[in-house]
């Protein structure tokens, strides 16, 4: 049977002209960057304008269609007042603060913990070389969370952030950096979302998380978009010697995402549990590419991501599970599902392996299905509507995943926009 393969136009190019070193010059010194940033913004700069713009050709891009997304107009017309983002965080006990734990802006970092930024800041997890529109957050980013937290600190209430985006705002660009250092214990959970605008709007984000020996991170990325915004993110972490990551993404808002999530296994003994929720309906597209790499030995990495999508929403998962030499005794797993809840919405499945050891367990799987007949008419047979059916089928299917967020307020107001998606 042939395949038909949809026709799909290359990204829009910014051409190395559309960004100048006065402009960012300029861009910087009104947001009032210390000398330091303004000369790490140029260097992002650099590499952006070096870096070719992501197209079809490219493996990782060659199912994206943004032929109608227009970056260059959305560059052309960024100045600080319009990447305002609203930012709320929960505070930060004294006893904490008293132990050394940083909970913070990345504006205040800037001027109070220059040191810390210098370490850090994209040279370690993510840099800047690392993708095109990573470099390009490097030149523009403005917010953005910073927890550091020292040895053997262990904060027993989870950390918040609610980051906001505005009708009329033109583009966003956030950056969360997360350090916990040998033994240390944290939960962080940020929850992103804009109502939608009237004309395109960009969200390019970055998250870089380091876990040293010992420490233990629960990690929770809620996504709900505006349906003008076009959302890249670049995310990362490395999990060092023993060391235990939990990472758990949700995605329902957008026109467009696409987002680059990857854990290192850097340390022995080390895990990283990755679990995500997404929903796509009308015509977004919801792409996600995850990679688990093992480095060193005796780690262990699990990856299961859930997805439904209506009407002619398309979502796109790529994983791959890499080993190095070296890394032996590997045990990883990677799994994808999808519920189709309309024959026009399409989910494309696609996990891999790249194992350059032997002696590992690697394994992993994919599904794409549609809601079967008999619970519908098991549930309607006692009085339940078709509709109220259906939410409750979706519900299950995605109760695994979220019950593992830590914050109820968190699950409730993911499981109520699914409830809306559903209708």
């Amino acid at each position: 049977m042939a395949v038909i393969q949809p026709v799909l136009k290359p990204a829009p190019v910014v051409k190395a002209g559309d960004l100048t070193r006065e402009f960012v010059e300029g861009y910087s010194t009104a947001l009032g960057d210390p000398a330091w940033m303004v000369a790490r913004r140029l260097e992002a700069l650099r590499v952006f304008r070096d870096t070719p713009a992501p197209n079809r050709h490219d493996e990782l891009w060659r199912r994206v269609d943004l032929s109608t997304f227009r970056l260059d107009v959305v560059l052309s017309g960024l100045t600080p007042a319009n990447t305002v983002l609203d930012v709320k965080r929960s505070r930060l006990s004294a006893e904490w603060s008293r132990q050394g734990v940083i909970f913070t802006s990345l504006e205040t970092a800037m001027k109070k913990h220059q040191r810390l930024l210098d370490e850090w800041l994209m040279t370690q997890c993510v840099r800047l070389n690392d993708a095109y529109y990573a470099a390009l957050h490097g030149v523009f980013m403005r917010y953005g969370t910073v927890l550091y937290v020292p040895a053997g600190v262990a904060l027993d209430k989870p950390l918040r952030t609610t980051i906001r985006m505005a009708p009329d705002q033109l583009a966003g660009f956030y950056h969360t950096l997360v350090v916990l250092e040998e033994g240390a214990k944290a939960t962080l959970i940020e929850d992103f979302a804009s109502p939608t605008g009237s004309h395109q709007a960009l969200y390019d984000g970055v998250v870089e998380i380091m876990l040293a020996k010992g420490a233990e991170l629960d990690y929770v990325n809620i996504q709900d978009w505006g349906r003008n915004v076009y959302n890249f993110s670049t995310e990362r972490a490395k999990v060092g010697e023993a060391a235990t990551l939990h990472w758990v993404m949700g995605g329902v808002g957008s026109k467009f995402t696409k987002s680059l999530i990857e854990a290192d296994l850097v340390g022995p003994r080390g895990t990283a549990l990755l679990s995500g929720v997404y929903f796509a309906d009308t015509r977004q597209q919801l792409h996600y590419d995850t990679q688990q790499n093992h480095v060193a030995e005796a780690c262990k990495s699990d990856l299961l991501y859930k997805a439904a999508l209506r009407d002619e929403a398309r979502t796109v998962w790529r994983g791959n599970i890499r080993v190095f030499p070296g890394a032996q005794k590997t045990d990883a797993y990677q799994a994808n599902r999808n519920l189709q809840l309309s024959s026009h919405s399409r989910a494309d499945s696609i996990p891999g392996l790249e194992i350059e050891a032997d002696d590992v367990r690697c394994t992993h799987g994919s599904t794409v299905g549609r809601i079967e007949d008999e619970p519908v008419f098991y549930l309607e047979s006692r009085g339940v509507p078709p509709n109220e059916a259906r939410r409750l089928i979706v519900e299950g299917f995605f109760a695994p995943v979220i019950e593992r967020i830590p914050l109820e307020e968190t699950r409730n107001r993911l499981l109520e926009e699914i409830g809306k998606k559903i209708g």
